[in-house]
């Protein structure tokens, strides 16, 4: 199985220093989108879409260091969604440091995530490759980040409406999905692996990115992720897996008064709240809803690429780094050794 924290150890720096550069290279001289943009990525985070490349290269025999510009450029735009998630959802910490607009404010924050993302087309331009590869490559870029974009439009469209569960999949499915997608199927590109593997990984990475986003949703109430408190997305009124459940499942009172605290202004809900609504997480059934779903999710992302050992090495190692944040979460270690 590949050894992800290693990758990480041995390339992390250069990608820092590869971000670095796009942003400084794209920046006018004394901008301050480049101090804005370092403040940022000054964060930290674990690089998964940017070590994903990393892992492809050396899978097919190419040097990781020519993947670097790719990395970069999944990195980048990643973190732009971040800055405008952040924004759009009033989240004022994010691990553990000052959001972009908290410290620079509303409309430098605009800025500072437009600018991240036209970092990564930059950096998309200076992989050496054939210019018919950066067309194909800008292309993909361009399609699934406006399938990102469309997800996070969906997520607000659930709070509108009783969503459903195929709603919620579907909006996790662009928005979280997406931004694993490009990565993973962008590198098979640039490797000129055939296109019916490059098929099924996509398909795989859609499952990839609901594991992901149903921890996220865990780890946001039954662990720490680092916000600035507890149950956040609770607060934040943010239809979850946890909540969509709930609201589909649980009887009328509880319905009730989940609905009424997520619809309340963020800053009326307390801190009791959010607790009662953690509490009916899990007492009608939404949390083992959301572990037996991650669970299903690895088995079907197994099952697309059994017959690619490599691929499936890959994404071995993506869902358990995905995993481990919440593995003392009721359930899931079970869940997850099956």
């Amino acid at each position: 199985m590949i050894d992800w924290n290693a990758l990480r150890e041995r390339w992390l720096p250069e990608i820092e220093v590869s971000m670095g550069h796009f942003i400084t290279k794209f920046s006018p001289e004394n901008s301050t989108l480049t101090s804005m943009s370092e403040y940022h990525l000054s964060t930290g985070g674990k690089r998964l879409r940017a070590i994903l490349p990393i892992a492809i290269a050396e899978i097919y025999g190419k040097d990781p260091a020519w993947m670097l510009p790719f990395a970069s450029a999944c990195e980048l735009l990643h973190n732009a969604t971040l800055v405008h998630d952040d924004l759009q959802d009033g989240d004022t910490t994010r691990r553990g440091a000052e959001t972009v607009w908290v410290k620079f404010g509303v409309a430098q924050s605009i800025n500072v995530g437009d600018a991240l993302l036209y970092y990564a087309i930059g950096a998309l331009n200076d992989m050496k490759v054939a210019p018919e590869k950066i067309v194909e490559l800008l292309n993909m870029f361009v399609r699934s980040t406006i399938q990102v974009i469309d997800g996070q439009e969906r997520e607000f469209l659930l709070t509108e409406n009783a969503p459903s569960m195929e709603e919620y999949f579907r909006m996790v499915e662009g928005k979280t999905s997406g931004l694993f997608a490009i990565p993973f199927c962008g590198s098979l590109l640039l490797c000129d692996v055939q296109a019916d593997v490059i098929a099924k990984v996509n398909a795989a990475s859609q499952h990839l990115g609901v594991i992901f986003q149903i921890q996220d949703d865990v780890l946001d109430i039954f662990a720490d992720k680092g916000r600035e408190r507890k149950g956040s997305d609770i607060a934040e009124g943010k239809r979850s897996v946890l909540a969509t459940f709930t609201l589909l499942n649980a009887d009328e009172n509880e319905r009730a008064f989940v609905e009424k605290i997520l619809n309340t202004e963020r800053e009326s809900v307390s801190d009791s709240d959010i607790e009662k609504v953690s509490d009916i997480f899990r007492t009608c059934g939404a949390l083992d809803f959301s572990l037996q779903e991650i669970y299903e999710r690895v088995e079907k992302t197994r099952n697309l690429l059994q017959d690619e050992d490599a691929l499936l090495d890959v994404a071995n190692a993506l869902i358990a780094t995905f995993l481990e944040p919440i593995e003392e979460v009721k359930g899931l270690t079970m869940l997850s050794a099956r």
